[in-house]
């Protein structure tokens, strides 16, 4: 993201603002960043092994909070 300073740029306006409200809230912030850990999960779960079905468990738990549609 850009320098806090400067306010958003319109790259990061168009990635972070979900409610399209034209501000970067910290609520859009921690969701961009659960996304993120999100699909971390999702690429570590198909891992073999232990790691890969923990990493599985934890995905399907961050991912019913991070699509939630409200």
């Amino acid at each position: 993201m850009s320098d806090p300073d400067d306010g958003p740029s319109p790259e990061d306006l168009e990635t972070y603002d979900l409610n399209e409200d034209g501000k970067i809230s910290l609520l859009e912030v921690v969701r961009e960043r659960l996304g993120s850990i999100d699909a971390g999960l999702e690429k570590r779960s198909k891992e073999p092994g232990l790691r890969g079905k923990i990493a599985g468990v934890a995905h399907r738990i961050v991912d019913k909070t991070d699509n939630d549609d409200s």
